[in-house]
């Protein structure tokens, strides 16, 4: 007996078990979970007319829509990969991720599909399609035959696709599942793309898992976003903690908190006056830490609830089934309190770069992945996340972790988020900077903020300048683009 170890078993399960159960919506538009099982069944069936088949590479760009789901779902069901691509790169980006793949085919919405005028594969539209009057399908495909391919989001080099397997979708999804406890009573509003993480894999592979409804908005926006918790208030709900930030600020930030179970956040490092802020605004809101990355599925670590106000700054404890430890440069384990880079080993682990073997050997070390993250923990096994081997600040031979410095800024009145970058000096090679984003209606004192840094860090991590902005730069994701906030600190401080 196969067993319910890939999303469609727990999609066909709902569809015959709780037929009108609302699935998926998007502003007006609902599917039950019967009505979505039939209709990707009718989009695979359509794919296979068309020789689509177990194996071949089927890119989906576009918004957060119905069809986006569809499209992702038939392509699983027939065995051919899903390649989930951000729908922010460049025509000749595209071109060469069409060249990579191999793809035999695009499905792309109206807004997107100029992203192909320069690649060299069959182009279809995502809500324009001619359905099928029946679908004859195959058997599911083996659950650890490579699912999907999910490139990974970092603002340096080429991005790479990582190749997840059906089962290794299935156990990253039921992993948070199993520990939210969330079942058909709850429901999750989709604010990241549905190409990231966080979109198909946090909430709805979470959501197919346990009964519940995943709700979309089409692309971030904090009125859109205000808008679909006001028409659906929703139970769990997630995102990086730059958007959770944003989202915080609203003067209507009780109509998105107030009615929720349980807050995930994640991606990059939380300030633990950010996490405290909420818990204290909304005390019975369960607030759970977590880290993850593209390449593992997402999840590794969860910090319980009941730690978020004494342990706040740290993720948390491995994930069920998951495997960690610490190593220095040379791969041997480091003890408690040393910061050292972060491995992890268990079933959602990629299979690999998708025909990237250097970067795969690089990446993948027998059963563990080298995650490129700093971290140090606790005596009682409690991970702390020091950034990235990447973005450590060399000044004048003294390491800076800019996770740190942006934590304890993240304290200091008018701060409503910040980015500590490395900036190129003759001399000390790097010096710290901090661009802030103002925090609407308070004021920040420069003076103030350089005080409270010196007392608590080294003088040589106190950064040298600081830059107001509106806004900082943000990835697809919702991440801080540390990329695009150096070269507006280069900028605008000319060096």
């Amino acid at each position: 007996m196969r067993g319910s170890e890939c999303l469609w078993d727990r999609l066909y399960h709902w569809a015959e078990n709780s037929p009108g159960q609302p699935a998926l919506r998007h502003d007006a538009n609902l599917l039950t979970f019967a009505q979505l099982a039939k209709e990707a069944e009718l989009r695979a069936q359509w794919m296979t007319d068309r020789g689509i088949t177990s194996g071949d590479r089927v890119i989906i760009v576009g918004y957060n829509t119905i069809d986006w789901v569809v499209a992702y779902l038939a392509t699983m069901r027939i065995g051919a990969i899903a390649v989930l691509i951000n729908n922010r790169i460049s025509p000749s980006q595209m071109a060469d991720a069409v060249q990579l793949l191999e793809a035999s085919l695009a499905l792309a919405d109206i807004g997107h599909q100029n992203m192909f005028s320069q690649a060299d594969i069959p182009l279809d539209g995502l809500a324009a399609w001619d359905r099928p009057s029946a679908a004859t399908l195959p058997p599911l495909p083996a659950i650890h035959d490579a699912a999907v391919i999910s490139f990974t989001s970092g603002t340096t080099g080429n991005p790479k696709g990582a190749i997840l397997s059906a089962r290794a979708l299935f156990d990253a999804s039921a992993t948070y599942q199993r520990f939210l406890g969330t079942g058909p009573d709850d429901n999750t509003i989709v604010l990241s793309p549905l190409f990231h993480n966080t979109g198909f894999i946090d909430q709805l592979g979470q959501m197919l898992i346990a009964g519940g409804e995943t709700i979309l908005v089409s692309e971030f926006h904090r009125k859109d976003a205000l808008d679909a918790f006001r028409h659906s208030p929703s139970t769990f709900v997630t995102a990086v903690p730059s958007v959770l930030r944003m989202l915080m600020l609203l003067e209507e930030s009780d109509a998105i908190f107030g009615p929720a179970r349980v807050v995930v956040f994640g991606g990059s490092p939380m300030p633990q006056a950010w996490s405290l802020e909420m818990a204290d605004r909304w005390p019975d809101l369960k607030l759970v830490h977590g880290y993850g990355l593209t390449e593992f599925g997402s999840a590794c670590t969860f910090l319980p609830a009941n730690h978020i106000h004494q342990f706040g700054a740290s993720v948390g404890f491995p994930a069920p089934g998951v495997k960690l430890r610490l190593t220095d440069e040379n791969g041997d384990d480091v003890p408690a309190g040393t910061v050292g880079e972060i491995w992890v080993s268990g079933p959602t682990r990629m299979l690999g770069y998708w025909r990237r073997p250097r970067e795969t050997a690089e990446k993948i070390c027998g059963e563990w992945l080298r995650t490129g993250d700093l971290g140090q923990l606790d005596q009682e096994g409690r991970l702390y996340l020091n950034g990235r081997l990447d973005d450590i600040i060399n000044r004048g031979g003294e390491k800076i972790l800019p996770s740190h410095v942006e934590c304890l800024l993240s304290e200091c009145c008018g701060v409503a988020n910040c980015s500590v970058v490395g900036l190129p000096d003759p001399v000390l090679q790097q010096v710290p900077v901090a661009v802030i984003e103002y925090r609407q209606g308070h004021k920040f004192q420069r003076s103030e903020a350089i005080a409270h840094l010196a007392a608590n860090l080294p003088d040589y991590a106190v950064p040298k300048d600081f830059l107001l902005v509106d806004r900082l730069p943000r990835m697809a994701s919702g991440k801080i683009d540390r990329k695009a906030v150096r070269d507006l600190a280069i900028t605008r401080f000319g060096r």
